[in-house]
């Protein structure tokens, strides 16, 4: 005679807890979500760049409303208006870089890393050489510190990302 063996089902199977349904499924090709030390260095891209927006908007502010800055750009009487207008560059480009951190690299995409690699590497030399050659002191270190820190922070993130 043929004997039937019966299997009681585990616990877990008999569970009648509610699960997230999985429709619908998740788009193909997105990456998981950041780790926690790559979700912390993109907090510290994010501060370093709304930092150069707060900066950027504060500097025309220092240069055409008080005489704070005129130790530094000896000079700079008739040249004011000129020099104020650079704060609203760094200041849009502090918040392309947070957007691009924010939207991009936190998501996982390599192209976001690139593109701000790309950008420091344009700025940076060039902006450095000038500092260097007008002996503007300030900006021949400050410049170069936050720009290779922005630039080694991008560069740890980078291999993390995906390439699609």
């Amino acid at each position: 005679p043929a004997t039937v063996r019966v299997v009681k089902p585990e616990a877990d199977a008999m569970s009648f807890e509610r699960k997230p349904p999985t429709w619908p499924p998740p788009p193909r090709g997105v990456p998981p979500p950041p780790d926690a030390r790559t979700a912390s260095w993109c907090g510290w891209l994010e501060a370093l760049a709304l930092l150069h927006v707060v900066c950027g908007l504060a500097w025309p502010l220092l240069l055409v409303g008080t005489t704070l800055v005129d130790r530094w750009l000896p000079g700079i009487g008739a040249n004011r208006f000129w020099c104020a207008l650079i704060g609203p560059t760094i200041a849009s480009w502090g918040l392309m870089l947070w957007f691009i951190v924010r939207h991009g690299v936190r998501r996982g995409q390599r192209w976001a890393a690139d593109a701000g690699v790309a950008a420091i590497l344009v700025w940076l030399p060039l902006d450095f050489a000038l500092c260097f050659a007008f002996r503007y002191w300030p900006g021949a270190i400050l410049d170069p510190a936050v720009g290779l820190l922005m630039l080694g922070l991008l560069l740890l993130i980078r291999p993390r990302l995906s390439v699609d």
